[in-house]
């Protein structure tokens, strides 16, 4: 590396080890959100073990639940999946008797799906499950942290929407 690539000590492209911005999995944002999201993603299994549920089936459950109908593609996202993966997700829930998929009386083209009774029952069940695996996540941070901490998060997903594979409304 020539010395032109290597920046004074407290500037902006080096991390607080002396290392080069980024040179440090710990300093890169992609890096710890993936394994806040993976660690997050094992708290909610763990939680819901033995359930065959995953989180986002579960996102997807939480927003039906509202009693609104949706095509496939406005539920995907709702949640922020690609098209495809909703399909699959939407496949699974129909499997189970969770949810309904039927074709749009507005639009033949599209299909429709609706949470049943047993999806309903199945959301009262495993929501304090749910409820435990978010607390156990966010345990870690003080009332004031955790406020600090969904704001920033929330300001983030915001601000970069447009640049994920699926946007969400």
């Amino acid at each position: 590396m020539t010395t032109e690539h290597i920046k004074a000590e407290g500037s902006e492209d080096t991390s607080p080890f002396g290392q080069q911005k980024y040179d440090d999995l710990w300093g890169r944002p992609g890096y710890l959100v993936r394994r806040l999201h993976q660690i997050h993603i094992g708290l909610f299994a763990e939680a819901c073990d033995g359930l065959d549920l995953t989180a986002v089936q579960y996102a997807m459950l939480s927003v039906l639940y509202g009693g609104e109908e949706f095509d496939q593609l406005s539920l995907s996202k709702a949640v922020g999946i690609d098209r495809t993966s909703g399909a699959d997700v939407i496949k699974r829930l129909v499997r189970r008797g969770l949810a309904t998929r039927e074709p749009s009386v507005a639009d033949r083209r599209a299909r429709v799906v609706c949470i049943t009774e047993s999806g309903r029952a199945f959301v009262r069940q495993v929501r304090p499950m749910m409820e435990a695996a978010q607390d156990n996540f966010v345990a870690p941070l003080s009332p004031d942290e955790r406020d600090t901490f969904m704001q920033l998060l929330r300001k983030l997903i915001e601000a970069n929407n447009n640049a994920s594979r699926a946007p969400m409304k």
